[in-house]
């Protein structure tokens, strides 16, 4: 048909893919029909919801981020209205709503998956007087799926790992299940996970690399790799995969608390990437990415190739503020790190700075909440 003809004819873009869907009916069942033909699409970031939030469509709109096309953009997503999300490298996003409902939710297709709800957690916070707002900006800080939902492999539906609480543990849980299982470890301030050649894998705030058992009644944590030599105490930790290697970046900080609207925050110093030998259990740096660029953040980490995205640049990363719910009036922590310079970029969009590690600086008129989510190579489903 001709319908199908000009789906086919549209730029790569998922702007332009939501747009078309959302004509009528027949022309989204168009889209959902190119799922045959996986459709990827380039990164781009999802802002957090606005201040406005209730006023705007009553948050059932959501803004975009596309850096193939430096444009901003707004979405119909009422599935994600009045939640906080964290972004995949398989273009699906986590929701956690203010109803402590959790969902893994395709933005395009707008198909969502029900996961227990927060209240099944093992580890609540200690004090009755933490507010549904309050637990969706603190009580989780990452989500790792064990494989994309759009694929499911043998009939499997995917597990789905948290670092939730307040010092940071681990919980596992699957579609159909009525609880989160808690996994059993001795150490707890997890920074981040990830599911790698069948594992799940967690680092800890102190660099020790463990890995998760999974396949048993009792999930359980255990000790795999020392951390690498001379890494800085206050660096936060990321995993990664990388040209199918396991790797771990640190995040260094230097705290700042000469700026005039801000009493405190932490300033991204520089980034070091390690490769992890699986046969001697060590790590080595990593000095050069090639052609590949990483994504760092809140969302689960990932890399892309820059052969495939030229409109990213090699041997860089692109990183998001991992603690803005804490500034209160505006900073954000987010730029392009060139690891051959060692030379941060601010990232902007729009015309507008979104932030500026060099001079601190922060535009007062953009009216948007800092916090953002990355999300991977969108596939239609």
């Amino acid at each position: 048909e001709i319908i199908d003809l000009v789906a086919k004819r549209l730029p790569p873009y998922p702007n332009e893919f939501a747009r078309f869907s959302c004509v009528c009916k027949s022309w989204n069942s168009v889209v959902k029909k190119q799922k045959s033909n996986i459709i990827r699409f380039a990164p781009w970031l999802m802002l957090a919801r606005s201040k406005n939030d209730k006023q705007f469509k009553k948050g059932a709109i959501r803004s975009f981020y596309c850096h193939s096309t430096k444009r901003l953009f707004n979405y119909y997503l009422p599935q994600a209205k009045r939640t906080r999300c964290w972004g995949t490298p398989y273009g699906w996003l986590l929701t956690f709503g203010l109803d402590l409902k959790i969902h893994p939710l395709h933005p395009l297709s707008r198909v969502q998956i029900s996961l227990p709800s927060q209240p099944t957690f093992e580890h609540q916070h200690q004090f009755d007087a933490y507010c549904p707002e309050h637990l969706c900006q603190s009580y989780f800080i990452k989500f790792a799926l064990s494989s994309d939902p759009s694929i499911p492999e043998s009939g499997q539906c995917p597990l789905v790992m948290a670092i939730y609480g307040e010092i940071c543990y681990l919980a596992v849980a699957s579609p159909g299940d009525e609880v989160w299982t808690s996994v059993d470890c001795s150490r707890s301030n997890y920074q981040d996970i990830i599911f790698f050649n069948g594992h799940f894998y967690a680092i800890s705030c102190d660099g020790m690399l463990r890995i998760i058992e999974v396949n048993t009644r009792q999930p359980k944590a255990t000790d795999f790799a020392s951390p690498p030599d001379n890494i800085y105490v206050c660096s936060t930790f990321y995993l990664v995969e990388l040209t199918g290697d396991l790797c771990m970046v640190e995040r260094a900080f230097d705290p700042v608390d000469d700026v005039p609207t801000l009493a405190f925050h932490n300033e991204t110093t520089y980034f070091v990437v390690y490769k992890f030998y699986f046969n001697s259990k060590t790590w080595a740096e990593v000095e050069d990415l090639g052609d590949h660029a990483l994504f760092l953040g809140n969302n689960t980490s990932f890399a892309i190739s820059t052969s495939d995205y030229p409109e990213f640049k090699e041997n860089c990363i692109y990183f998001t503020d991992d603690h803005s719910n804490s500034y209160q009036r505006g900073f954000c922590d987010m730029g392009i790190y060139d690891i051959k310079n060692n030379r941060i970029e601010p990232f902007y969009f729009d015309d507008h700075q979104l932030s500026n590690c060099q001079t601190l600086s922060w535009s007062n008129d953009l009216k948007v909440n800092p916090e953002l989510v990355i999300l991977g190579s969108l596939c239609l489903v």
